[in-house]
């Protein structure tokens, strides 16, 4: 597990390791605690705050969390509105909100970019949104056929807008790719900045293999070409992948020593893990590829301006999860944040402030929005109480009130995965913190059903320092 190098407190490292411990068998019981070490310095101290869920919409046919993209206070998520992103579609739906995410309506259908099977925007240095529209995707079925699929003219189109995305100037797109590379499957979010280019990852089929690619714009995202191959599925079998899917979905990110780090989807279970690349040019050329610790779908690397490089990743029954490279980097990364249990492996993430993100997740025809806050600890202080006598009923958490609280963190800790979940791993949760004072919190919608739960709750001040820490008993959700 090189590289991997757990950033949680010191307090939530030692209650978890003794709660997993105590009920694995002994080789899991000792990997899960080796995990658990924290780095020196105050630096690799970090925690994830979550806020309660937030549901965007619910509707039939949503197959994933949307892209949602952040213009000032104005937050917008664009989701497919069809059940599948390949053959006929009915283009994308939307939902908005004028809060910054707290509160959502539906947005306009079919918008901005007509007929779309995919679709997401990124916001430009320049404050502007520039979306980017997929019209065709070539037929997986025939991705090994000696004739390449040829994009249609209408392939790809973008948007720019100017107003925080309530006008768009609409625009064709177009991707040149070399016949040895194959031809492209699927251009991937997100678009990353650098210098005068825009740099997008996509993967490419072909007969010879499949590919990973880094396409690059000169004129601001109208025309593309391949800069340079990322990594393709052949290099990752090498390294040790269990390359498993046709889909190699990737994320490329800049970080902080002046590099481009990428990671690449292998699969669609734990056994699937992740594998990684860095470029130190540009994206010119890549490093080999190593396979990481952990395993998702649509992985989605976002740098944040306090300078921490983060890693979302999901799947269906392995949580949405959340890594933090706490010097932004990317050589060595934390132990998992779980945001939610409920949802499938499609999650969109945007970013919302300095040390701030906005993660979608799609789960059972809705798509839930979870405000993430990426911070140090807050000071501890013992002149307040701690929450006592936790109690549940009907997935809503409650609890003795303490009078001087403005609101409390409330923090999962997975026991034991029910019987509907036997693949699921058992890995920390991030902390919930409630909007207000209110000792209740639903959490019905976020962890698994039939599980053996505890609960670890604090007490918030308004100055917003916490309380010495409560341990419930275990109970069954």
């Amino acid at each position: 597990m090189s590289g991997f190098v757990g950033t949680n407190v010191n307090r939530r490292a030692d209650s978890r390791v003794r709660a997993l411990v105590s009920t694995l068998p002994m080789r899991t019981s000792l990997i899960l605690a080796a995990s658990f070490v924290v780095l020196s310095g105050s630096s690799a101290e970090l925690e994830v705050i979550v806020s309660p869920r937030v549901t965007l919409i619910e509707q039939k046919g949503i197959t994933g969390g949307g892209r949602p993209v952040n213009s000032g206070n104005r937050v917008l998520n664009f989701f497919p509105d069809h059940p599948d992103d390949f053959g006929g579609t009915k283009g994308m739906a939307s939902c908005v909100s004028e809060d910054g995410g707290l509160t959502w309506s539906k947005g306009l259908n079919n918008w901005p970019l007509p007929k779309m099977v995919a679709m997401w925007a990124d916001e430009l240095s320049n404050g502007n949104l520039l979306a980017f529209g997929i019209h065709w995707l070539p037929d997986p079925a025939k991705r090994r056929d000696p004739k390449p699929q040829i994009p249609p003219a209408d392939a790809y189109q973008i948007g720019i807008s100017q107003d925080g995305g309530r006008t768009w100037k609409l625009e064709r797109a177009t991707i040149d790719c070399p016949p040895e590379i194959g031809y492209i499957a699927r251009p991937l979010a997100h678009i990353v900045e650098q210098d005068d280019l825009l740099l997008m990852p996509a993967y490419t089929w072909s007969r010879r293999g499949n590919k990973v690619v880094l396409l690059q714009s000169e004129d601001g995202g109208r025309k593309w070409s391949v800069r340079s191959v990322i990594t393709t599925a052949v290099a990752m079998i090498q390294a040790g992948a269990r390359v498993s899917t046709p889909w190699l979905e990737s994320t490329v990110s800049p970080t902080t020593d002046g590099e481009l780090l990428a990671f690449v989807r292998s699969g669609s279970t734990v056994k699937s893990k992740l594998v990684s690349t860095r470029s130190s040019d540009g994206g010119k050329t890549w490093s080999p590829a190593k396979v990481l610790p952990f395993a998702g779908k649509l992985p989605t690397l976002r740098l944040l301006a306090n300078r921490v490089l983060t890693l979302t990743t999901a799947l269906g029954r392995n949580h949405c999860r959340v890594y933090l490279s706490a010097d932004g980097a990317g050589h060595a990364w934390s132990d998992s944040f779980i945001i939610s249990s409920l949802t499938g492996g499609n999650v969109g993430v945007a970013i919302t402030g300095k040390s701030n993100l906005l993660v979608s997740t799609p789960a059972n025809g809705r798509i839930d929005a979870w405000h993430l806050r990426i911070n140090p600890p807050p000071p501890r202080t013992i002149d307040l109480k701690a929450p006592s006598n936790l109690a549940m009923r009907k997935g809503i958490l409650s609890w003795k009130p303490v009078p001087e609280a403005a609101a409390y963190r409330i923090t999962p800790v997975l026991i034991k995965p029910g019987k509907l979940y036997p693949d699921t791993e058992i890995l920390p949760y991030a902390i919930i913190q409630t909007r207000d004072a209110t000792p209740r919190l639903a959490v019905r919608r976020q962890l698994l059903p039939g599980s053996t739960y505890a609960f670890e709750l604090q007490a918030v001040d308004a100055r917003g320092h916490v309380s010495p820490e409560y341990r419930s008993q275990e109970v069954q959700f």
